[in-house]
């Protein structure tokens, strides 16, 4: 009890308490040099996808689908300027510029947006977005109701220990769908990881002193809480495994060191560029909770319900009905898909994290033609022992000659499908293909492969590669005519 209430005093006097620094890197957070940064969709490429990223920024379809995309620029630009922060009455009209790049989902939010203009034209995104929400979560329920019901009913059929550990699964979810005040343990990763969803909307602002910032306060967050990550790991994952952790972070030696680490890097944070950011200023506030065990809203997230529900039915010895079980949870309508999910998701962020969410799946990106990552399995396996090894197997590298430019949320789509396969899938690509094809083209005959450092023989490339790795029934075959014109 005594322990409990010292944890008490200290949550609601942490602004009194004077905490020596905590072994770090030495890395400060006040420093206001520039740092190199690249966030969104061509990291994985680097240096050899530089050309094409800059080409994007010239206009680029995407190869699988033809629709235009955004390029990295034109968002950092639309965050930088603070465009997002308008009043809806003259923000929409900048969103319709770029409605032609905005995906099925994205739309549909433009055009409630617009709903809500008409009536209240001089709020801002973020209270539009608590205007829709009522609404658009009660559809959400309606359409997440039956698949709970359904998992459910699967559930049923497991032994009793894996039962149990689903129904207090479910106990926890459904506080969070209601909104409930919930606890649960204080999670490193977790705090790291959305330190970094926070960092992708600073830097692309491309305001250097608050991108040094914030990837300083990471990289000491990183430092602060590595030891107990790795502590951690012998919890193993799943429901039981949440239980211990509790119990772990309530010891008073991982409580106090968990307490300074915490107000270490907010008082950096408090003294930083980015003081003024609402959402890590939420994310200390939250995290102070769940340090000591209080209660807090969480919201629900399909991703995080699927990776519990998987550690649960592992190990179960019907293969058969934990393929089921995750199979009906996949069905539950995701962000990406759905325009309720999508509100519902980002009811309660920032004018720019709303903006930065709505364009997001729509930036070029690039597109491994056959994929870096290739699925496994013992006929991928064969395959690949039986290939011989050429000069022109480029499979999966980060090479330009097996790059293309495809949207992010396509990007995301595809995975790491193989190339004919996801191709059999979308026979839009054949059109699209050449669309793209076109573009660049287009893009060479007016001096712009010359200004962004691409040759032109990525055009030929790229038609070659696409044929080679298309389907063999019916492979991709492209028009290279008006490139000699």
């Amino acid at each position: 009890m005594k322990i409990f209430q010292i944890a008490v005093n200290k949550f609601y006097n942490t602004n009194q308490i004077q905490y020596q620094k905590p072994k770090t890197t030495g890395i400060n957070i006040f420093a206001t040099n520039p740092i190199p940064f690249d966030t969104v969709s061509f990291t994985a490429s680097r240096a050899s996808g530089v050309p094409l990223k800059k080409l994007a920024e010239y206009g680029m379809p995407d190869m699988y689908t033809g629709k235009e995309m955004m390029s990295y620029e034109s968002l950092s630009n639309l965050l930088k300027r603070g465009v997002f922060n308008l009043p809806l009455n003259t923000l929409i009209p900048v969103l319709e510029r770029y409605s032609n790049t905005l995906h099925e989902t994205e739309q549909e939010v433009l055009k409630l947006l617009k709903s809500v203009e008409k009536k209240q034209p001089h709020i801002r995104i973020n209270e539009a977005f608590h205007k829709l929400f009522p609404e658009q979560q009660k559809k959400l329920l309606n359409i997440q109701r039956p698949i709970f019901q359904e998992i459910t009913k699967k559930a049923c059929d497991m032994p009793r220990s894996f039962y149990d550990d689903y129904i207090d699964l479910m106990r926890y979810t459904n506080k969070k769908i209601a909104k409930d005040l919930t606890i649960s343990h204080f999670s490193e990763k977790e705090f790291i990881y959305r330190l970094q969803q926070a960092a992708k909307q600073i830097k692309m602002t491309k305001r250097h002193t608050e991108v040094t910032a914030v990837n300083n306060l990471i990289r000491e967050a990183k430092a602060l809480f590595s030891r107990q990550i790795e502590e951690k790991k012998k919890f193993g994952r799943g429901v039981a495994a949440k239980k211990l952790k509790m119990e772990y972070q309530m010891q008073p030696a991982i409580l106090k060191q968990n307490t300074q680490n915490l107000q270490y890097l907010r008082t950096m944070f408090e003294k930083s560029y980015i003081k003024n950011n609402k959402e890590i200023q939420n994310l200390f506030d939250v995290t102070n909770a769940k340090i000591y065990g209080f209660p807090a809203f969480e919201p629900f997230k399909r991703q995080e319900f699927i990776y519990d529900l998987k550690n649960i039915v592992k190990f179960l010895k019907n293969k058969k009905l934990e393929a089921e079980i995750i199979k009906i949870a996949r069905e539950l309508p995701t962000s990406s898909d759905n325009v309720s999910a999508f509100i519902v998701k980002h009811v309660n962020d920032s004018p720019e994290k709303i903006g930065y969410y709505l364009f997001k799946g729509s930036l070029a990106s690039i597109e491994h033609i056959e994929p870096k990552v290739p699925q496994v399995n013992e006929e991928s396996v064969a395959k690949a022992s039986k290939k011989k090894k050429n000069k022109n197997n480029i499979a999966g590298k980060n090479h330009i000659n097996n790059y293309g430019l495809s949207s992010a949320y396509i990007n995301s789509l595809r995975s790491n499908t193989p190339f004919d396969e996801w191709i059999r899938k979308n026979p839009l690509a054949y059109v699209s293909c050449q669309k793209f094809v076109d573009r660049l083209i287009k893009h060479y005959h007016a001096g712009v492969f010359e200004k962004v450092g691409l040759s032109k023989s990525y055009i030929t490339n790229f038609v070659k590669v696409v044929k080679a790795k298309s389907p063999k029934e019916r492979p991709i075959i492209l028009d290279l005519s008006k490139l000699h014109d």
